[in-house]
């Protein structure tokens, strides 16, 4: 339930955000497009990584850049340059959606056979239900506190509880 809490409540208020800071509403709906095709990028690229490094620390690399890329929208708060919005992309581009083939590779590691369908299945349960509770968050906090701000900070707080998940999953023994 993490990486779609970390995700969704951001991604789903985006433009929104940009266009409140003041940006274009073809700029904004831009940069939507441009992460949605770096997050091609980085499935591979971390896919790779999981391969080379291990899930574990492919993981928290991807978390690290979403988390970085909420930070970029916060930076919009008090700087309202464009370069911001760029960072955004990029970062948070390349971690959406790095996460889904390393959690299918280390479950199906760790509980491959005759279970892992219903295994498999609870962990798609779990990241619906997060991808339904992520955007929800966001509009209730946005509507309640007027900012985004606790939004994006909370995005970041998912992302370090999501990553300690990986590393406390360990790989067993053949």
């Amino acid at each position: 339930m993490c990486t779609p809490l970390a995700v969704f409540s951001v991604t789903t208020h985006q433009v929104a955000f940009a266009i409140d800071r003041g940006f274009e509403p073809m700029l904004a709906a831009s940069v939507f497009g441009v992460m949605g095709l770096l997050s091609i990028a980085g499935r591979a690229s971390f896919g790779l990584a999981a391969d080379r490094i291990g899930g574990p620390l492919a993981a928290t690399i991807s978390y690290g850049c979403t988390a970085c890329g909420s930070l970029a929208l916060l930076a919009l708060d008090s700087d309202r340059h464009v370069g911001w919005l760029v960072a955004y992309a990029l970062l948070f581009g390349l971690g959406f959606g790095a996460r889904g083939p390393i959690i299918t590779a280390m479950a199906s590691d760790l509980f491959g056979g005759r279970r892992f369908g219903v295994i498999y299945g609870a962990l798609s349960v779990g990241n619906g239900i997060g991808g339904a509770i992520g955007p929800w968050f966001g509009g209730v906090v946005h509507d309640v506190m007027g900012s985004y701000r606790v939004v994006f900070l909370t995005s970041m707080v998912f992302c370090a509880v999501g990553s300690a998940c990986f590393w406390l999953a360990g790989r067993r023994s053949p």
